[in-house]
């Protein structure tokens, strides 16, 4: 990760907002989180370029709009990158 990052407890949902993709919704774990961005694992490829809505478990935070800048092959699925769009 090139920015400085926390982990948060719990899951969080993907919700693609645009496209052919409106409405499929990915489950994601191991997130860290910055002022700006975000950063997890998922089981299926997230694609770039992608508007998404995150969604968390995590009670402190709230949902946030975003679009993934990165989808790397990891160990066990993928590791997503998502600009979070600044908060309303």
């Amino acid at each position: 990760m090139l920015f400085r990052s926390r982990r948060i407890g719990g899951n969080a949902t993907v919700f693609h907002l645009d496209g052919e993709r409106f409405g499929v919704m990915h489950d994601l774990v191991e997130i860290a989180v910055s002022a700006g961005a975000l950063e997890a694992r998922s089981r299926e490829v997230v694609p770039m370029g992608a508007t998404v809505s995150v969604g968390f478990e995590a009670t402190e935070m709230t949902a946030r709009r975003g679009e993934v800048v990165h989808c790397d092959p990891c160990e066990g699925g993928w590791k997503v990158g998502i600009r979070l769009a600044d908060a309303a």
